[in-house]
């Protein structure tokens, strides 16, 4: 798949792009992740030197308990940075599912709206009138109280794909220049729902939008290492988390992933060069 974001071409067609995540948050579940806003421009090179293709700037955690911040504040933090990455050349996207906040960080430059809920109609008015791409995910409940909502599904990989299916389908007839769609690991899931998730990427692949993931570090992770249920902030001081986190990443690029938004990138980017190297021996041997 070839994606069109910031005027280039990115070429997802056997190789999954790499999303460096940069928080400007102040109680993210990665604390290592958080930066301040004079350390942003920094952060984004070595994010890029280790193989990061775009940059997701974010200054509001989803973690369970997370404290709420104002439109206001959200921009005070994302605006500036997003401005000084874009001066110098980074591909960039918001995360947020405010509308306010995505207004402003595209008036900064962003490349990418990356929203969470869905995005709700004055945030898909944003995309289409700026002419922007957004993301979209499934979940069930609301940011930082999913765990409140129902995790049980008839089955979860066919309500994810057909939702995100629909929306796309609105939001491309509303006039969004590019629709990327999420299944939304860990948001209202208990741990075999990952699972299937995960095997049904190839069918959300073949919807034709590019299918980004986000599962670095989550709680689900812990779980699948023995070490129970946990909240990803509880999560991070387990062993393992960065090797399950490139585990999954990996077997979600082969399974038909074309972008992962990840923390630990130059370890993930290592990983996904045998990946791509995997399908791009398989894509010619099936064209023979």
């Amino acid at each position: 798949m070839l994606i069109e974001l910031g005027g280039q071409t990115l070429d997802a067609t056997d190789r999954c792009l790499v999303m460096g995540i940069l928080n400007v948050a102040t109680d993210s579940p990665v604390s290592e992740s958080i930066v301040d806003v004079g350390s942003a421009p920094r952060r984004a090179d070595q994010l890029r030197a280790a193989g990061a293709v775009i940059i997701d700037v974010g200054a509001q955690s989803t973690r369970t308990g997370a404290a709420q911040v104002s439109p206001a504040e959200e921009i005070a933090r994302v605006a500036p940075v997003i401005a000084m990455l874009v001066a110098e050349g980074h591909l960039v996207s918001v995360d947020t599912w405010t509308a306010e906040v995505a207004r402003a960080a595209v008036d900064a430059g962003a490349h990418l709206i990356n929203d969470i809920t869905g995005a709700d109609p004055s945030t898909v008015a944003v995309a289409v009138e700026t002419n922007t791409p957004i993301a979209v995910m499934h979940m069930r409940g609301k940011p930082q109280r999913h765990r409140e909502a129902t995790h049980e599904y008839q089955d979860v990989a066919l309500e994810v794909r057909g939702y995100l299916d629909r929306r796309a389908r609105e939001i491309e007839a509303a006039g969004a220049p590019d629709v990327w769609i999420d299944p939304g690991f860990q948001f209202g899931r208990g741990l075999s729902d990952n699972l299937r998730l995960l095997l049904d990427l190839p069918n959300l692949s073949n919807l034709g939008h590019p299918v980004l993931i986000s599962a670095s570090r989550k709680g689900f992770l812990a779980e699948m290492l023995g070490h129970g249920e946990l909240r990803s902030h509880d999560a991070q001081s387990r062993p393992g988390m960065m090797e399950a986190t490139i585990a999954f990443n990996v077997l979600a690029a082969w399974m038909g992933a074309h972008v992962v938004r990840v923390h630990d990138v130059q370890e993930v980017a290592w990983a996904l060069n045998i990946s791509a190297a995997a399908r791009g021996m398989q894509r010619e041997a099936t064209s023979r």
